[in-house]
């Protein structure tokens, strides 16, 4: 018997509509012939299946529009982009062969090719062969970042984090029109990723009262950061750019957090020697930033009057990101997470040191790193009481502190309003921690492995040496890697550490950056993807 609340529907009233009044003839009108002189080998719907994309055999790409056929014509005005092949991008005609579009439908910017022989080829698209590698009009290079853009937030909104076709396709627009403009291509990016926060309205003021629970939850903190790791990479051997680097060192600190919050509370200590390495890479990040704090602190009392131009400068000119990881409210976020974690580990490695060898190693780790995890909270501390006092005694509003806080992610650099902060880390806070810092064993402790520095030692480092981006250890050569298609990260392809459970060998099935691994076979250390 019906519930009598089905009764007030409006279907079941005497007055609602009646089905006998509904048309029920429906008729198909046929629109014009289009005729396509040439054999189409594959059809592909694109673009949420508003595009289609018709692949011939003559090593061409056409888009049309799905309602009429019609094909998507370049608009030479630019006033407006809704695409990547109205702003101009294109696959360029290639030999006869079988396309395939082997891309997620978000964005295909991507496709594969096979020759009579079968042997498949990648091709991106590109500006067409008239343009070259010369330098194009400055609207165009915003037409092709917003067309990039609207891809991108197409593919944030699928399942998944699988727009490497993008990145790769942005890399190479960037390689052949920006290569020898440093101030345009930064132009470039920075637009994108101003552009792609603001759209996505993603929360990145951290700054305030906020769990970190909330913050690693949100899988859109991973995807973008990964897209600003992606396009300041530009080779294995070769130094990425400070935006890059920042990108990279927020994701190993998400990834440690993650570790931390689930792995330890898992099997310990059995579970603790797994994670060595990530202990040790984030101490040795630790290090890093203050040996570069001492550093500048010491150039401002030699300049005597040091600003905040001759201080982005020399930021700019050792491509360090250490300052920013200190004033970007995620980075800063993250930090207090993990140093919490530690915190609660050097208790217990220093109490149960006697009774494990496990545990004495942890207590080895702490005991020999230059910079104590609980001396490096204060800085933290430190630098956020700053940072709240300046946005309350300025009444800034939440619009313009996330503002500030963007383009301090995405740029590397300190606002000049926070200018009063940084002032008083390297003028005050540092020198009251002189006497407990052996500044000689912070100089030579290796950070040359923590893949932020440009230093010679750290170019030795990354041509010999592999690190595996998951344990934070060196790659052992004769194992099987998998390298990551999109930041050329590897790690071991080797069984899980005893005592790890199915979840959190899940977490090893993608990069730290998100994407997909690749097994590379155990000639992974010979090879790589992007040079």
């Amino acid at each position: 018997m019906l519930h009598p609340s089905f009764s007030q529907l409006a279907s079941k009233k005497p007055n609602g509509p009646s089905t006998g009044n509904l048309q029920s003839d429906v008729t198909f009108k046929r629109l014009q012939d289009v005729r396509v002189n040439k054999i189409i080998v594959a059809v592909r719907d694109l673009h949420l299946a508003t595009t289609l994309a018709l692949c011939h055999s003559d090593g061409s790409v056409e888009f049309r529009s799905r309602n009429t056929l019609e094909p998507l014509p370049r608009d030479e005005t630019l006033d407006r982009a809704s695409g990547m092949a109205q702003v101009g991008l294109e696959f360029l005609p290639g030999d006869p062969c079988e396309y395939h579009l082997a891309t997620k439908r978000q964005s295909a910017c991507a496709v594969v090719t096979l020759d009579e022989r079968n042997a498949a080829t990648l091709r991106f698209m590109q500006m067409p062969q008239v343009y070259g590698g010369n330098r194009l009009d400055d609207d165009l290079y915003e037409a092709v970042a917003v067309a990039s853009l609207m891809q991108f937030n197409m593919a944030c909104g699928g399942y998944g984090n699988h727009h490497d076709d993008l990145s790769a396709t942005m890399q190479v627009f960037q390689q052949q029109h920006l290569k020898d403009d440093p101030q345009q291509a930064h132009n470039f990016t920075h637009a994108f990723l101003s552009d792609m926060y603001r759209i996505l309205q993603l929360n990145i003021d951290y700054s305030g009262d906020t769990k970190t629970e909330i913050y690693l939850k949100n899988v859109l903190h991973q995807k973008t950061l990964s897209m600003q790791l992606s396009l300041g990479y530009r080779g294995e051997r070769e130094h990425r750019t400070l935006s890059s680097k920042v990108a990279f060192a927020i994701l190993q600190l998400r990834w440690a957090a993650l570790t931390f919050a689930m792995g330890l509370k898992l099997n310990p200590p059995e579970t603790v020697r797994s994670f060595f390495g990530i202990f040790s890479w984030t101490l040795s990040l630790i290090n890093f930033i203050m040996d570069e704090l001492f550093t500048l602190s010491t150039e401002f009392d030699e300049h005597g009057l040091m600003n905040h131009e001759l201080l982005e400068a020399r930021i700019r000119a050792g491509n360090t990101p250490a300052l920013a990881l200190l004033f970007v409210s995620q980075s800063r976020l993250l930090f207090k997470y993990n140093l919490r974690f530690f915190r609660g580990l050097h208790a217990e490695a220093t109490q149960n040191r006697s009774h494990n060898p496990i545990w004495r190693e942890v207590a080895n780790l702490f005991s020999t790193s230059p910079v104590p995890p609980h001396q490096f909270e204060k800085v933290i501390a430190e630098v956020e009481s700053s940072v709240r006092s300046i946005y309350a005694s300025n009444q800034i509003p939440d619009s313009e502190r996330r503002n500030i806080e963007k383009n301090m992610l995405i740029s590397g650099s300190v606002s000049p309003k926070l200018w009063p902060a940084v002032e008083s880390l390297l003028t005050q806070t540092l020198k009251t921690m002189e006497g407990d810092i052996n500044r000689a064993d912070l100089f030579f402790h290796d950070i040359s492995w923590i893949g932020l520095s440009d230093d010679p030692a750290s170019d030795q480092w990354r041509r010999e040496h592999r690190l595996d981006i998951v344990r934070k250890t060196e790659v052992r050569k004769g194992l099987n890697v998998r390298q990551c298609t999109r930041c050329c990260a590897v790690m071991e392809d080797a069984a899980p550490p005893r005592g790890m459970v199915g979840w959190l060998v899940n977490m090893w099935r993608n990069c730290v950056c998100g994407n997909w691994w690749m097994d590379m076979g155990d000639k992974g250390e010979q090879r790589n993807l992007m040079r």
